[in-house]
């Protein structure tokens, strides 16, 4: 078998074009990642309904109590009672009017709820209110 060693060799070339393909596929998929993982998850609570609850529209400071007895506070997860209590003195040093909301799940342990309260009100005065719905169901 003969080989032809006479030919030039072929020049060696590296494609970017590909590269750069590639490139913003990985780019496209961290920043789609980093927006997954960035984006607030609500906590959701079952309240009770109540005939006779208003709506307040105005700042406060929302307190949620979820079935499995977790206490949070805005979207902050509060392990202990003084915990609680520290985030409480906290936002009363800031905003000294503003009301306090507790939202109790349905299914929530009666103590724990009641835990709580005694918690907002010590630290939050009179300005404490707990969540309902109202009768029709409809949010405001």
């Amino acid at each position: 078998m003969k080989i032809n060693r006479d030919l030039p060799g072929e020049d060696v070339r590296i494609e970017i074009i590909p590269l750069i393909d590639v490139i913003f596929c990985i780019l496209t998929f961290f920043i789609l990642a980093a927006v997954g993982l960035t984006r607030q998850q609500a906590i959701t609570v079952d309240i009770p309904k109540a005939n006779t609850g208003t709506s307040q529209m105005q700042e406060m400071l929302i307190v949620t109590i979820n079935a499995a007895g977790q206490t949070f506070v805005e979207q902050d997860l509060v392990l202990t009672p003084d915990e609680l209590r520290q985030k409480l003195r906290r936002y009363r040093a800031q905003h000294s009017q503003e009301l306090i909301i507790l939202y109790a799940s349905k299914t929530a342990i009666y103590s724990d709820v009641i835990q709580v309260l005694d918690i907002l009100r010590q630290e939050g005065g009179s300005r404490v209110a707990l969540a309902t719905l109202p009768s029709s169901g409809d949010r405001p």
